[in-house]
């Protein structure tokens, strides 16, 4: 156990994560307290404490070298909030883990970086690692992609016994979704797409329903979906393992990084010269001949990516920290 001995080492929940997103966080906490890294909540829950972050921030408080702690603290941040790590970034060392770090929002995340100093920063985006490296040279960046715990996903229905045939959740690809909408209508299929219907929400354990009864999922990467916002950063996120854990078709675009994962493509491309064409008569049309490469995606997921891996990474880059041990994290990488 990582967190027991002669290197201590804590995470801290902040209050600022969103309700779609809690969930996923938590996956990570329990990791990391498996390893044996307590968690506890950050006192910027209670306004007071938000009040006097924001002050000592102001008045540029920072680390007190006199008072140094090697115990390093863990920090989820999933945006921009200078102010997050108050009160431990005056004492102690810290790693923090970041996704949603995209180019319109590199400004804001490099002034936090800069501020508050981190000794790794994980970020979940290969390119926007490249680019805070550049942005704040005193600050050690690696790459660290979204994970998953399996254990909250339900793969057991088999393809063809699934009730719903496509699936698009979330963020949808409208240039898409408009031309497979009628068609599936038309061919009698049953077409699903919670959220992406205006001003319709839907809870995550709702959304983990769905996955588990779905043929196939609509998955493209933001880089396609909100090109404006991306700004040219392919990355992985959630939605992808969020399938292969519940063993759905993946149809759309596969990022590069997933690919570096899982050592070959889980998604079926999708074609947009013919796409109601492909979707009804290539992959519905014969959906239980995809049930191996389902079943290929999840057990190699399991075994290369998941929320424990991600864990592993996290504590060791803390071990490093607090002396004990020197991980070979490029390799990690080079080998999966």
């Amino acid at each position: 156990m990582v967190g027991s001995g002669a290197f201590k080492m804590r995470q801290v929940l902040l209050p600022s994560h969103e309700s779609y997103v809690l969930p996923t966080v938590k996956m990570l906490v329990r990791a990391l307290e498996r390893r044996g890294i307590p968690c506890s909540d950050s006192p910027l829950r209670h306004k007071p404490l938000r009040a006097l972050a924001k002050i000592a921030g102001l008045c540029g408080l920072q680390k007190l070298p006199w008072s140094a702690s090697k115990e390093p603290f863990f920090f989820h941040l999933n945006h921009v909030w200078p102010t997050a790590f108050f009160p431990y970034v005056i004492t102690n060392p810290m790693v923090t883990f970041s996704f949603d770090c995209w180019p319109y929002l590199y400004d804001g995340w490099q002034r936090l970086f800069l501020k508050n100093q981190p000794r790794i920063a994980f970020v979940s985006a290969k390119s926007s690692v490249i680019e805070m490296r550049r942005r704040v040279p005193g600050v050690e960046f690696r790459w660290l992609p979204e994970a998953l715990d399996p254990a909250g996903f339900n793969g057991a229905k088999p393809l063809a016994e699934r009730d719903i045939d496509v699936l698009e959740i979330g963020r949808s690809y409208p240039a898409y979704h408009h031309l497979i909408r009628g068609p599936l209508e038309s061919a009698g299929f049953h077409h699903d797409h919670p959220g992406t219907r205006a001003n319709e929400m839907i809870s995550y354990e709702d959304a983990v329903r769905a996955y588990a009864n779905a043929k196939v999922v609509v998955c493209f990467p933001k880089s396609i979906t909100a090109p404006e916002q991306a700004g040219g950063v392919e990355t992985t996120t959630f939605r992808y393992f969020e399938c292969m854990f519940s063993k759905a078709l993946m149809i759309g675009h596969c990022p590069s990084e997933l690919i570096d994962i899982m050592g070959y493509n889980p998604v079926i491309e999708v074609d947009m010269s013919r796409p109601h064409e492909q979707l009804i008569g290539d992959v519905l049309g014969s959906i239980e001949m995809f049930q191996s490469l389902v079943e290929r995606n999840y057990d190699t997921v399991i075994s290369r990516w998941t929320v424990d891996h991600q864990a592993s990474i996290i504590s060791s880059a803390m071990l490093e920290i607090a002396g004990g041990i020197s991980f070979d994290y490029k390799n990690h990488f080079t080998s999966i």
